[in-house]
């Protein structure tokens, strides 16, 4: 699980916080799916969805526990700090590598 640290506040769970814990355990190929035919049902049409900030806040609020809304309307560089995770989750995982390597 990875915490993000956030300058501002989010809530999860009705608690109001300044942290985001992202469970990549949680996120399946379904989810991965499922967040590609929600992405491009919602317009993006980014080659390589690796790269979509859209497709990779997607995964993030399912990676969280949260809706997308609430991460879309994090401060850029909390959302930024979030999306950093995500990518390193999707290009760990396309070298073979995981957190527990």
């Amino acid at each position: 699980m990875e915490r993000v640290i956030l300058n501002g506040k989010i809530r999860v769970n009705n608690i109001e916080t300044n942290e985001l814990e992202l469970d990549f355990d949680k996120i399946t190929g379904r989810v991965m799916v499922e967040m590609e035919t929600k992405s491009r049902a919602m317009g993006d049409n980014t080659p390589d969805l690796t790269f979509s900030m859209k497709y990779q806040l997607m995964l993030a609020a399912k990676a969280a526990g949260v809706i997308y809304d609430d991460l879309i309307d994090l401060s850029a560089i909390d959302m930024m700090a979030v999306l950093a995770e995500v990518k390193s989750f999707l290009f760990a995982s396309a070298l073979g590598k995981t957190g527990s390597n």
